[in-house]
C-alpha cells in the first residue's frame, strides 16, 4: 500500500490550487452495511497533467468535468493521467468506504447497553482518504461543504451550520454551510442517536472588526446523557473563548462550537473546527473527581486553542507540529491556570506530562521537537511527550525570555499575516523576533533542533564559620539558554520559609549567584536548608536536589505552601529515583507520608502514580517488604479521605495487591467487588470501582469466568463490558488465555476491546511462560496486518514487563528477545521499530535499577 511521502506531498501542493471540496455521504445504510457511498466533487486547477488522490475506499468512477475518465487505484492511491491543466477542473470520485471499528477514519459503535448506533470521524494525521476522496495532507487547505443522509431519528454535525431536507424512508438530509479553508484532516462527520445538552450562546469580537455568536452544543451518547457534566464544562468553554478572544486579536471564523463526547476514542480529544471530538472517558457516572474535571478543562482548553494554532494558521507538514501541538499544550494550560477554578493546572503540568516528556526525551529514539518527518508514518509517532509535553514547556521559557506581553503581540502579528494559510517555524519566529526585538536564531537552534534535556543544579560552598560564600548554577549536557528561578529555603518552626526567589540567566556552563544576606553570616549555611532550582517550573531541565536539600524536601515538602514549588521538588526527587541517584524507597516513603497532607489533587493523583513507578524499581523480595507496607497505608488513607481521593487510593491498591502476594485483603476486596463493606477496606460506591477490584481479583483467579458474567448482566454497560472483557483475559486459566490470544490475532475486536484483552493478558497472575514468545512471534504480522491504531495498541497494551531481578534467567529472556527482535527486524517499519526499542529502553532501566536496590 502507498504511504504518503513528504516529498510526494511538496510535489502535490506546488503543482495544484484546490477552490473547494463537496463531499456527500450516505449512512442511511449505517445499521446494516458495512461500506457508506460516498462522493467528492474537487474542484482545482492543475499546472501539471498527472495527479494522485488519496482514497483508502472500493473506487467505482472517476469523472473530470463529468466524463468518466481512466484511473489506476491501489487500494491508498487513485492515479489520473492527461488533465486539463492551468484551468479550472472539477474532477469527481464515487466510491464505497468502510465503516471502522479501530477509531480511524469513519468509526461505527453499537452501544450494548440499549442498540443504540453512533458514527465519529477521526483523521490526524492522514485518515481523511478513509472515508472521502481527497488531497490528504495539511498544506491543502480548500474550502468544503458536506451533504449527509442520515435516519430521520438521528443527529448529524460538522464543520458548518447545517439545514436539513427530510426524504423518502425516513431518511432526512443534512447540508452543512461552507467552511472556510480547511486541512483534510480536521474535517469531521459525527452521526447517530447523540444526547444534546444546548449550552445557548456565546458573543464576542476580538477587536479585529469581526464578531461571532456562536451556538454552544454538547453531545454524548444517551446512555451517559446523566453523567454529562455540563455546568463546568460549559462554564470552561465560556472562559475559553473569552481569554482566547482577548489575547489572539482574531475572531473565532468556524461559526459553531458543538462538543462531542465519544465511545471508542484513541486520542483525549481532535480539534475539528465547530465540531470537536472527546474520549467520553472524560465522563463518569460515577462523581466527576477534581482531578478528571481539571484534566478535562485542560483538553477543553487545549482543542480551543487549535481553533487558531493549527485549524486557522497549520502546519505546512508534521515537522512543524510544535507551531500547534506544544502551542495548545501550553495555551490549554495557561488558560486553566489563569481563567479557570482549575488554577493549579502549570504545578499539574510540571509534576505530570513535564515527566512524559523527561522520559520521552532520554530515550535512545529521542528527536528534536522539529523533527525530520519523512512521511505519514513517522507523524504518527511524533505525537509524543517531546511534540507536547516538551515542546510546551520550551514555549513556557520562551514567554519567560522574550516577555508576555511581547509573546502575545508576536501572535497576533502571526495570526493576521497567516490566517487561512499553511505555515512553517520561521513564519511565527519571524513575528515573534519583530514583537519582542530578541533575534531568536540561536534560540531556536538551541531549543528546537536538539535532544535531550539539560540538567541544572547548585553548587553551595562556604567557611570555616559556617558563611555562605558562593552559590554557583550548573548547566550538565547540553548547554541552552535558561531564563529560571531559584529559590532559597529555611525553617520557621513547622514551616519552611522561602527567603529568596532570584530570577537569572544562565547561557553557558555555569554561573555565579548572589548568596542572599540571611546566609553570608556565620551558620548561614545551616540554616540553607532548601534550594530549589527551576522554581515556578519556568524552563526544560532536569533539576538536581543536594544531599541536604534532599532529606529537607523527602521529610517537609508538604509544609511548603506554595503549589507550584511543591510540584517541582516532587518531580525533581522521581526524576532522581528514575536515575537511581535516590532510593525508590526513600521516595516511597515520603510519598505515602505527605499524601494526605497534600492540597492539590493534580500532585496527590501524581504521587500515587509515581508510587507505582518506584515500586517496579525494586527487586522483587524488596518490592514484596514494601508492598505490605504500601497497602496498609493506603488502607488507613482510604478511611480518612475525600471519595474523590479514595477512589484513585483503591485505584493504586489494587494495582499494588495484584501484582504481589499479599493474602490478608482477599476477602475484603472480595466483598467489595459483590458491593458490601470490607472488614479492611471501606466500600468505595461506584461500578468504574467494582470493576477495578472485580479486574483484580480475576488476575489472581479468586473470581471465575461465570461470576464475571453475572455481574455484567446486572450492567450490561459499553463501559462494563470492556471492563469484563479485560478481568476475563486476565483470569489465569489456559483455555481462557488461548481464545483470548485468538481473538487478539483475529483482528475482529475493536480498538478498545483489542487493548482491554491485551492488558488482562498481561496482569495475569498465570505462571506460564508462553506469552512472550507468543508476542513477539506475532508481532511483525500483527504489525503488517492491521491498522497503525491497532499496532500501537497491540505494542502499548501488549508488551510484557513485568520483569524481575529476582528472576534473572525470565528477565535476561525478555531483554534477549526483544534485542533479537530488532537484529532480525532491521527492515522493519521504522515506527514499529522505535516502540520496540523504547520498550527495551524501560525493560533495561526497570531491570538496572532492581539490580542496583538488591
Amino acid at each position: 500500500m502507498y504511504v504518503l511521502t513528504r516529498e510526494d506531498a511538496r510535489q502535490r501542493s506546488a503543482s495544484i490550487k484546490v477552490r473547494h471540496i463537496d463531499v456527500s455521504l450516505d449512512l442511511s445504510g449505517a445499521t446494516r452495511e458495512s461500506h457508506f457511498p460516498v462522493c467528492s466533487h474537487m474542484t482545482l486547477v492543475t499546472a501539471t497533467p498527472d495527479l494522485f488522490i488519496d482514497c483508502a475506499g472500493i473506487v467505482q468512477q472517476v469523472s473530470v468535468n463529468g466524463i468518466a475518465v481512466p484511473y489506476t487505484h491501489d487500494g491508498e492511491r487513485i492515479d489520473l493521467h492527461e488533465l486539463p491543466t492551468d484551468q479550472e477542473i472539477t474532477i469527481s470520485v464515487d466510491a464505497q468506504c468502510r465503516y471502522s471499528t479501530t477509531g480511524e477514519g469513519l468509526h461505527r459503535y453499537r452501544d450494548p447497553e440499549d442498540g443504540r448506533y453512533y458514527l465519529y470521524t477521526q483523521f490526524e494525521p492522514e485518515d481523511a482518504h478513509r472515508a472521502w476522496p481527497c488531497f490528504d495532507q495539511p498544506d491543502i487547505k480548500p474550502q468544503w461543504t458536506f451533504h449527509v443522509i442520515a435516519p430521520s431519528f438521528w443527529v448529524v454535525t460538522s464543520n458548518g451550520v447545517a439545514t436539513t431536507t427530510d426524504l423518502e424512508e425516513s431518511n432526512t438530509r443534512w447540508d452543512f454551510s461552507t467552511t472556510p479553508p480547511l486541512s483534510s484532516y480536521i474535517t469531521a462527520v459525527v452521526a447517530g442517536q447523540w444526547a444534546i445538552v444546548d449550552g445557548g450562546t456565546w458573543e464576542g469580537s476580538a477587536g479585529d472588526g469581526a464578531s461571532a455568536c456562536l451556538d454552544l452544543r454538547l453531545m454524548c451518547r444517551q446512555a451517559l446523557a446523566e453523567a454529562m457534566d455540563s455546568d463546568d464544562i460549559l462554564a470552561v468553554t465560556r472562559a475559553g473563548l473569552d481569554h482566547y478572544h482577548a489575547h489572539y486579536g482574531y475572531t473565532y471564523p468556524w461559526g459553531s462550537y458543538d462538543q462531542i463526547f465519544v465511545p471508542e476514542y484513541n486520542l483525549g480529544a481532535m480539534e475539528n473546527p465547530g465540531c470537536v471530538t472527546f474520549t467520553e472517558s472524560y465522563l463518569s457516572r460515577d462523581t466527576p473527581s477534581f482531578a478528571l474535571r481539571q484534566k478535562r478543562a485542560n483538553t477543553i482548553l487545549h482543542e480551543m486553542c487549535h481553533m487558531w494554532f493549527g485549524d486557522l494558521v497549520t502546519p505546512a507538514w508534521w515537522d512543524n507540529l510544535w507551531l500547534k501541538e506544544s502551542f495548545a499544550e501550553n495555551q490549554g494550560t495557561t488558560t486553566a491556570a489563569e481563567a479557570t477554578v482549575y488554577t493549579g493546572e502549570w504545578a499539574s503540568f510540571a509534576i505530570g506530562r513535564k515527566a512524559w516528556a523527561y522520559a520521552q526525551d532520554q530515550y535512545p529514539t529521542t528527536h528534536p521537537i522539529v523533527a525530520d518527518i519523512p512521511d505519514i508514518p513517522a507523524a504518527t509517532n511524533n505525537f509524543d511527550g517531546i511534540t507536547y509535553a516538551k515542546g510546551a514547556s520550551v514555549l513556557k521559557q520562551l514567554v519567560a525570555w522574550v516577555g508576555e506581553d511581547a509573546f502575545y503581540q508576536g501572535v497576533r502579528l502571526y495570526f493576521q499575516r497567516h490566517a487561512n494559510g499553511a505555515t512553517s517555524l520561521d513564519d511565527l519566529l519571524t513575528a515573534l523576533e519583530e514583537a519582542s526585538g530578541y533575534d531568536l536564531a540561536s534560540w531556536k537552534d538551541a531549543w528546537l533542533l536538539t535532544t535531550g534535556p539539560s540538567k541544572l543544579s547548585v553548587r553551595t560552598t562556604s567557611d570555616e564559620d559556617g558563611k555562605v560564600t558562593s552559590l554557583t548554577l550548573l548547566q550538565e549536557g547540553l548547554a541552552r539558554p535558561h531564563c529560571l528561578n531559584i529559590s532559597y529555603w529555611t525553617s520557621r518552626g513547622d514551616a519552611l520559609q522561602c527567603i529568596s526567589k532570584d530570577r537569572v540567566r544562565i547561557e553557558g556552563r555555569d554561573l555565579l549567584l548572589s548568596v542572599p544576606e540571611e546566609f553570608s553570616v556565620p551558620g548561614g549555611a545551616d540554616m540553607l536548608q532548601l534550594i530549589v532550582v527551576n522554581d515556578d517550573d519556568l524552563t526544560y531541565a532536569i533539576g538536581t536536589l543536594d544531599e541536604r536539600s534532599t532529606q529537607t524536601a523527602l521529610s517537609r515538602v508538604s509544609r511548603i505552601e506554595e503549589t507550584i514549588t511543591r510540584a517541582v521538588i516532587w518531580s525533581h526527587l522521581f526524576a532522581a529515583v528514575r536515575e537511581g541517584e535516590l532510593d525508590p524507597r526513600r521516595y516511597i516513603d515520603a510519598a505515602l507520608t505527605h499524601m494526605t497532607a497534600e492540597k492539590e489533587d493534580a500532585i496527590f493523583e501524581r504521587l500515587l502514580a509515581t508510587i507505582a513507578q518506584s515500586r517496579t524499581f525494586l527487586p522483587g523480595h524488596v518490592r514484596g517488604e514494601y508492598d505490605s507496607k504500601i497497602l496498609q497505608a493506603i488502607a488507613q488513607a482510604m478511611r480518612a479521605t475525600s471519595l474523590d481521593r479514595s477512589r484513585s487510593l483503591l485505584h493504586l491498591f489494587v494495582d499494588v495487591w495484584s501484582a504481589g502476594a499479599d493474602t490478608s485483603y482477599s476477602d475484603s476486596l472480595v466483598a467489595l467487588a459483590r458491593g458490601e463493606e470490607g472488614e479492611l477496606l471501606p466500600l468505595i460506591a461506584g461500578e468504574e470501582s467494582a470493576w477495578v477490584v472485580r479486574c483484580a481479583l480475576a488476575a489472581r483467579g479468586l473470581v471465575d469466568e461465570k461470576q464475571l458474567d453475572a455481574w455484567l448482566d446486572e450492567s450490561p454497560t459499553g463501559e462494563n463490558k470492556t471492563r469484563w472483557v479485560r478481568a476475563r483475559s486476565s483470569i489465569p486459566n489456559a483455555s481462557i488465555r488461548e481464545a483470548v490470544w485468538k481473538e487478539v490475532l483475529s483482528l475482529e475486536l475493536s480498538n478498545h476491546h483489542l487493548s482491554a484483552s491485551l492488558q488482562g493478558l498481561n496482569a495475569s497472575s498465570w505462571e506460564g511462560k508462553e506469552y512472550t514468545d507468543h508476542f513477539f512471534a506475532e508481532l511483525s504480522s500483527f504489525w503488517e496486518r492491521a491498522s497503525m491504531g491497532l499496532g500501537l495498541r497491540y505494542i502499548n497494551a501488549g508488551f510484557p514487563m513485568n520483569l524481575d531481578s529476582d528472576r534473572p534467567d525470565e528477565a535476561e529472556h525478555l531483554l534477549a528477545l526483544t534485542r533479537q527482535w530488532l537484529t532480525d527486524n532491521e527492515s522493519a517499519a521504522a515506527a514499529l521499530a522505535r516502540l520496540v526499542t523504547e520498550k527495551l529502553d524501560d525493560c533495561e532501566r526497570a531491570f538496572a535499577r532492581q539490580k542496583q536496590w538488591q
